[in-house]
């Protein structure tokens, strides 16, 4: 399998992956690991992580999928897709109800139902572009063991109101363990850690040191400024920060003039601010188990363009046919669709409304559930 994974995975030796094998992972263990054999030859091989989703205000059990991969001389033979649907049905039948995977191609696991459901804005900038917000001293590099346990409540707490963040062990706080990595709390004026960010810099001129954020989590607004105000005052060491931001921040009317450097003009008078980073993809595997979950705080109601007129939702799910049928308000009525009752959605376009939280019959979130920062995009941190 380690070798394997290196000859499909170069940016990891080997040796590395072997001690991976032999130690754990960050996000899971020797158990996790599946393999196709042929003729006593490994054809292909995968791990099927055990997470748990934030999504609405509720704990969704999900299956990561990651380390696809076919041997070169198995390739083409349809080995990948029957692996990846081998290994939904293991989760389907743990009790997964979805699936969550960083693709290597989007069509290929379109295929099979996933649907890309998060996206990010990667911005590279000056510091001094960036305005000093109040409480950028606030910010204090801490101890390492106590600044992992605070991190980690506070992480824990913006989860539960984030769609997208995992539930996270201790061993999965690891896969932040970076050379050269540092982590800094954001303390409010009462002293109570309420953020962090986890940086690390690249050094050299001052035209090329580039200090990028590994992940920053605000439990409110005075913590995210703060934070910021903090990148901000790195401008005496730092030529350009790299900041990954979901759409909703809004974040490029913080920078008084978000053009990045060298871009050129794409279109006319337009610029170039940020790039666009898309995934993870999401699956579906037990829709009427996901539909039940904290179904006494409500459903969405109503019908939308994609029921029929009396509210009725039909899916096709090929692939899972337990998915497959009509539904109304949460239950499924019947086993088949009516090709010419109207529209039947995939079940990837079912995903989407789901993670949008529109999907008619859907749980509502319970009551006095916000989303942290008002943002309730896909934010899902980790990369497995």
């Amino acid at each position: 399998m380690a070798a394997l994974w290196a000859e499909a995975f170069p940016e990891k030796p080997e040796e590395r992956r072997q001690r991976e094998i032999r130690e754990g992972f960050h996000y899971g263990d020797l158990s996790d690991c599946w393999i196709v054999e042929s003729d006593g030859r490994l054809a292909g091989a995968l791990r099927t992580y055990r997470l748990t989703l934030n999504l609405f205000g509720q704990k969704v059990p999900t299956m990561g999928l990651a380390g696809v991969a076919v041997a070169p001389d198995f390739r083409r033979r349809g080995i990948g897709r029957r692996m990846c649907l081998a290994a939904l049905g293991i989760a389907r039948d743990r009790g997964d109800l979805m699936c969550a995977l960083y693709p290597f191609r989007t069509s290929f696991y379109r295929d099979m139902g996933f649907s890309l459901a998060g996206a990010l804005h990667r911005y590279r900038f000056s510091p001094a572009s960036l305005p000093i917000y109040p409480g950028w001293d606030h910010v204090q590099r801490a101890p390492h063991e106590e600044g992992r346990t605070l991190a980690q409540e506070i992480y824990s707490r913006v989860a539960a109101r984030a769609n997208g963040m995992i539930e996270r062990s201790a061993q999965m706080w690891t896969s932040l363990d970076l050379a050269g990595a540092y982590l800094y709390l954001y303390r409010c004026i009462r002293g109570v850690p309420m953020g962090y960010v986890v940086v690390r810099g690249r050094g050299g001129p001052p035209e090329e040191s580039r200090l990028r954020v590994l992940e920053m989590v605000a439990e409110n607004r005075e913590a995210y400024l703060g934070l910021l105000g903090w990148l901000s005052v790195q401008r005496d060491q730092w030529g350009t920060i790299q900041y990954d931001s979901v759409p909703g921040e809004d974040f490029y009317g913080r920078l008084d003039h978000p053009r990045t450097e060298k871009s050129g003009l794409p279109r006319g008078l337009w610029f170039h601010s940020a790039s666009i980073l898309r995934g993870p993809m999401f699956r579906i595997l037990d829709l009427e188990a996901l539909l039940a979950l904290g179904a006494e705080s409500g459903r969405v109601e109503g019908a939308s363009r994609l029921t029929l007129s009396d509210g009725t939702l039909q899916v096709r799910d090929p692939d899972i046919p337990d998915n497959q049928g009509s539904w109304r308000d949460g239950e499924r009525v019947s086993t088949t669709v009516d090709q010419t009752a109207g529209p039947i959605i995939a079940i990837g376009d079912v995903v989407k409304e789901v993670f949008r939280g529109t999907l008619p019959g859907q749980p509502r979130p319970p009551e006095g559930w916000e989303p942290n920062l008002g943002l309730t995009e896909v934010r899902l941190l980790d990369e497995f």
